[in-house]
């Protein structure tokens, strides 16, 4: 059976250079990674429908918020959040529909159908979200991580020399360092 998928890796311009944020989770198998926001299709939802509803879970709805200490991941909150969210993809993508990458094939046996878009979204500063998962004694949040902007050179120049820092899926995105250079020249020109 073919299994769907799609994430975002959301990017920024900040003072003239081009971030693009990435996640990395505290324990678990996935840890120490730089991880896109991602998973798979729920039944008839679309490619960028699941992206974008991906990020708002994944950021447990903070990333949008401003009083995150009344942020509550709820499907109401996800919910509040994905017009906005489906805007800031409706920006990107019709400026530029190619703005993304297809997964490559990793075991023929399990293929996967799976796109990864890169969307530009408003920049802010993780920190306080952060702090907020780090110190989380309550369990109030499904999965500690921590939110990482990383420069458009450090990405490209990660893909080429240090690719297993990057989670899997993102190792394996098509063409991803070229794109990274185009949306780095497109937004940030010299």
């Amino acid at each position: 059976m073919l299994k769907r998928g799609a994430g975002v890796i959301p990017f920024a311009v900040v003072g003239g250079d081009t971030f693009f944020l990435f996640q990395s989770v505290l324990s678990g198998r996935k840890a120490g990674y730089l991880i896109d926001f991602g998973g798979g299709l729920s039944e008839g939802e679309a490619a960028r429908d699941c992206a974008a509803r991906e990020f708002i879970e994944e950021t447990e709805t903070m990333y949008f918020s401003d009083e995150l200490s009344r942020v509550r991941r709820t499907k109401g909150s996800i919910n509040r959040q994905m017009p906005f969210v489906a805007s800031l993809f409706d920006a990107t993508l019709s400026d530029h529909p190619d703005w993304w990458c297809r997964r490559a094939v990793g075991n023929p046996l399990k293929p996967k159908d799976w796109k990864t878009f890169f969307i530009e979204m408003p920049f802010r500063d993780p920190g306080m979200m952060n702090s907020a998962w780090l110190n989380d004694g309550l369990g109030r949040y499904k999965k500690r991580r921590e939110l990482i902007w990383v420069p458009a050179d450090e990405l490209v120049s990660t893909y080429a020399t240090h690719p297993e820092r990057l989670w899997k899926r993102v190792r394996q995105l098509e063409g991803a360092p070229q794109l990274i250079g185009r949306i780095q020249q497109t937004k940030t020109p010299v």
